[in-house]
């Protein structure tokens, strides 16, 4: 076609072409990489040593204590081919090396980090109201029978907690979403996300609604409560002659007080705790749905194999072995006992009624709150790995990458959000967190230390990560550059900046409310504007709640 041109005119041409192609194809070369890396990287899994016919026919005859064994190997065995070790953990999460009373953050030891917890529950509740004092022995015989939860009911608790020194006068603007949206059916739009089915019952609230209570203490109310729940009267500033007087008494500031409140609120009647400035994006019957299950595959089957022993011991006097209940001399339960402390026992539903399949389909059952086998929800707040991995580029920006690479800013490396939280009462996680402060407060570290790591997010986050390695073998690495939620036994855990939607969500949600009007009910219109949640192609997953970040108790001595 270019035959009649002269040839040194021809091959000019065919040069400059090549030239202005080059840059296009370098652009699209990297293009193609950045696809390819944004996408989820496959990872490879052992296969499971119980998928061997042999081992599987032993474990499947074995005993309930046996099975307890059993798993606690896998569960050991686990953490040494991740090649854990805890001051190498501490160290890469900028943790404490070691806890108030000497012993070793992260030491995967369950007995030990029980026995740590007993001598705080021996310590702090033998003089509490007996139902509290029950929930928090029986919170740790669980964990040493490795089955489902006994001292946590099946249905979550449908209260709403927060603080401030106005009480309900001084929320934000927004907060009163909580009590007016939560009641609510879901819109069968939303039901179809959920998955929901007639047979499961634990589902009707989502389909019926609810009654939600929010209550909202002021100063004068948190003493209150504090003294209901310890049977030791507290006043703020004050510090008396019981050990949570002496506690309670120590807390000079207000955001203290108020730290502190939330584990204690939710270990004794659980819920959901917000701050006066945390409002909801979507239902949270909808958090975390569809999140995958990131527990080895060994841990996984032995853990339906101990729920269904557990199911059988429980239901009849065909009793397959006995755990025991505490480590020896802890709070004087006979070593053998897999009986209740006074309180009655919860089970999930199904694990007596489905007689014909004791353990339900994982692929049939939601991933929510109201799943009998979900009893906590968290969220990671900050996680300087996404600043550092290329396949997370689109959350990355400016002010990402300056804590990102020097690691700092944030109390931990790896952090966990908790001006939300989501959780039914007794559970390890907030004792633990109750333990750690009144660890530090007893020990005199408390005068060395700022909010975030006496009672803020600090030694909570050390808590969850605690229990998910003591529990099932998670280690914080496992939890890192999060792309979506994911389970991990009765934990469900949401990805960065899912409790911090932007402020345009929020202020679009209120405006469909206020259109809306408040008799959503009647009128039979779905107020969740954004349905299970907020998200972009930026957010690196649905963004469930919003926090407007005022700080109403930083900086108060109160």
């Amino acid at each position: 076609m270019l035959s009649f041109l002269p040839r040194n005119t021809r091959s000019r041409m065919l040069d400059r072409t090549q030239r202005s192609s080059a840059p296009a194809k370098t652009l699209l070369v990297i293009f193609v990489v950045i696809v390819y890396l944004s996408l989820p990287l496959g990872t490879y899994t052992p296969p499971s040593s119980l998928s061997d016919p042999q081992i599987h026919k032993t474990v499947s005859h074995a005993t309930l204590a046996e099975l307890v064994h059993i798993y606690d190997q896998a569960r050991l065995d686990t953490l040494q081919q991740k090649g854990f070790h805890f001051a190498a953990t501490a160290e890469k999460l900028r943790a404490p090396t070691h806890l108030p009373d000497g012993s070793t953050n992260f030491d995967p030891d369950l007995n030990r980090y029980v026995g740590r917890l007993c001598r705080f529950v021996e310590d702090y509740f033998k003089n509490t109201p007996e139902p509290i004092q029950t929930g928090a022995r029986n919170a740790l015989k669980d964990l040493l029978r490795r089955a489902p939860a006994k001292s946590r009911p099946n249905h979550f608790p449908a209260t709403v907690w927060s603080t401030h020194p106005n009480g309900t006068d001084g929320v934000e603007e927004g907060f009163d979403l909580w009590k007016s949206l939560l009641p609510l059916p879901l819109s069968r739009r939303l039901l179809k996300e959920i998955g929901y089915k007639e047979d499961l019952e634990w589902l009707m609230p989502a389909k019926d609604g609810e009654k939600w209570e929010v209550i909202v203490p002021d100063d004068d109310g948190l003493d209150q409560l504090m003294s209901e729940w310890t049977s030791q009267q507290m006043a703020r500033g004050v510090i008396g002659e019981g050990r949570w007087q002496r506690l309670w008494g120590s807390f000079e500031k207000g955001v203290l007080r108020a730290d502190f409140f939330r584990y204690m609120s939710m270990f004794v009647k659980g819920g959901i705790y917000s701050d006066s400035d945390t409002m909801p994006i979507s239902h949270p019957y909808l958090w975390g749905l569809g999140a995958p299950s990131i527990l080895d595959s060994d841990i996984e089957i032995l853990s339906r194999h101990i729920m269904q022993a557990s199911s059988s011991t429980y239901n009849g006097p065909a009793n397959r072995g006995s755990v025991s209940a505490y480590p020896q001399g802890g709070l004087h339960i006979p070593p053998n006992s897999t009986a209740d402390d006074v309180l009655p026992s919860y089970v999930p539903p199904y694990y007596t009624r489905a007689r014909r399949a004791p353990i339900p389909q994982i692929d049939r059952v939601p991933t929510t709150i109201l799943n009998p086998e979900i009893s906590i929800v968290v969220a990671v707040e900050w996680d300087s790995m996404i600043g550092r991995t290329l396949g997370m580029w689109r959350q990355w920006t400016w002010w990402r990458f300056k804590r990102s690479w020097p690691d700092c800013c944030f109390p931990r490396g790896l952090e966990m959000v908790q001006n939300l939280l989501v959780s039914k009462p007794f559970h390890p996680i907030m004792l633990d967190t109750l333990a750690t402060i009144a660890g530090m407060v007893d020990g005199g570290q408390a005068k060395d230390l700022g909010p975030l790591e006496l009672t803020g997010p600090g030694p909570f986050t050390d808590a969850v990560l605690r229990y998910l390695l003591v529990q099932y073998g998670v280690t914080p690495s496992d939890l890192r550059v999060l792309r979506g939620p994911v389970r991990v036994g009765d934990v469900l855990i949401l990805q960065e900046e899912a409790w911090h939607a932007p402020d345009k969500a929020i202020r679009q949600l209120l405006s469909r409310v206020r259109s809306l009007g408040y008799d959503l009910l009647e009128k039979g219109q779905d107020p969740w504007l954004f349905g299970s949640g907020w998200e972009n192609w930026q957010s690196g997953g649905k963004k469930v709640s919003y926090h407007g970040l005022t700080g109403i108790w930083k900086g108060k001595a109160q």
